[in-house]
């Protein structure tokens, strides 16, 4: 395997010449620069990316911090991010924090050490004044202090969901959240305007017969417990918006031990519009984010980033993705 002194000698110049040829150095001559091509391609030389990146403090690495990989909508926004960074000659590093505060900052430490170039961050914890906002970071889903953030419509979501509900005649309707972004949290996050939304769009109407439950989720993604309980004590409801497709899905298992059929006993609406991973159960009716929107804007305002430039926040349009556990008209949007 051919070596850059092997390169230098081929060419006839010095080791430093033929790294500054690899670097893209303006201060080479055309005529060297030729020469060290020549050489490189003869010996079909490759050089070290890992060395090269030491040199210039960079890691070609962007890290992708969220709470749990395995949710269906991250999983989904993982594969179109990494697939975009591939075309800029980035690498993606996915981060479980587990939502633990701790891990968090430690992984945005790495940002500290130049062992990756660049953050993409979902938190719904207090970190915010612990968080350096002149590093490459994007926030998703939160807006922090000097930090860009990306994220969809949830406000607008939410509405669309209770309008949903609403047109295809539920009386009684249920919303089902985490605590992470209740009312009595103390972090503001984007997601949590999926309950106002909802909310907002019912009272602006005075539709009253709908109540808001709002799950702790500690350690469980999802307490299936605790909401099975919640919905088994609830027979006379017959609408239910959920904050993702993946709790939709649970609840419409749970709807259907209990022998409620769906949509004819209780319509139900997701929210993440995901391509649907659900093969036991009909597709869902959902609010739907365009992900691969969302993830070509992140690396592009990321790359543009790490040119020197700067990030532009963005909120992104929902709208409702038709499935068969909500009827859907088309003017509810």
């Amino acid at each position: 395997m051919a070596t850059i002194k092997d390169v230098a000698k081929q060419a006839g110049v010095g080791i430093a010449t033929v790294s500054r040829v690899i670097n893209q150095h303006p201060s080479v001559s055309a005529d060297t620069k030729e020469k060290v091509l020549h050489a490189i391609a003869d010996l079909n030389y490759t050089p070290n990316q890992i060395a090269r990146n030491m040199t210039a403090q960079k890691s070609g690495i962007i890290a992708f911090v969220v709470p749990f990989s395995s949710h269906i909508f991250f999983s989904e926004m993982i594969y179109h991010v990494e697939r975009l960074l591939a075309k800029h000659h980035l690498k993606l590093m996915v981060c479980n924090s587990g939502a633990d505060a701790k891990q968090e900052l430690d992984l945005l430490g790495m940002l500290a050490k130049n062992q990756v170039d660049g953050i993409i961050l979902l938190t719904s914890n207090n970190i915010e004044n612990k968080i350096d906002p002149t590093k490459p970071l994007i926030s998703f889903d939160r807006r922090l202090q000097g930090v860009p953030f990306v994220s969809s419509d949830n406000y607008q979501g939410g509405q669309l969901a209770a309008k949903c509900l609403v047109d295809a005649g539920a009386k009684n309707i249920l919303f089902i959240g985490d605590d992470a972004q209740g009312e009595l949290s103390s972090i503001d996050t984007e997601v949590s305007k999926r309950r106002r939304g909802f909310k907002d769009y019912l009272d602006r109407i005075g539709f009253s017969d709908y109540e808001i439950i709002e799950y702790p989720q500690g350690d469980m993604f999802i307490p299936k417990p605790f909401i099975k309980t919640m919905i088994n004590a609830r027979p006379d409801v017959d609408g239910i918006f959920t904050i993702s497709d993946e709790l939709a899905h649970f609840v419409i298992k749970v709807l259907h031990e209990a022998g409620r059929r769906v949509p004819e006993d209780v319509r139900v609406i997701g929210y993440d519009g995901t391509e649907n991973p659900f093969m036991d159960i009909a597709p869902i009716t959902s609010v739907r984010q365009p992900v691969e929107a969302m993830a070509d804007y992140i690396v592009k305002q990321m790359v543009n980033r790490l040119s020197g430039g700067v990030i532009d926040s963005q909120i992104f349009p929902v709208s409702i993705r038709p499935g068969t556990t909500c009827p859907f008209l088309k003017d509810s949007h």
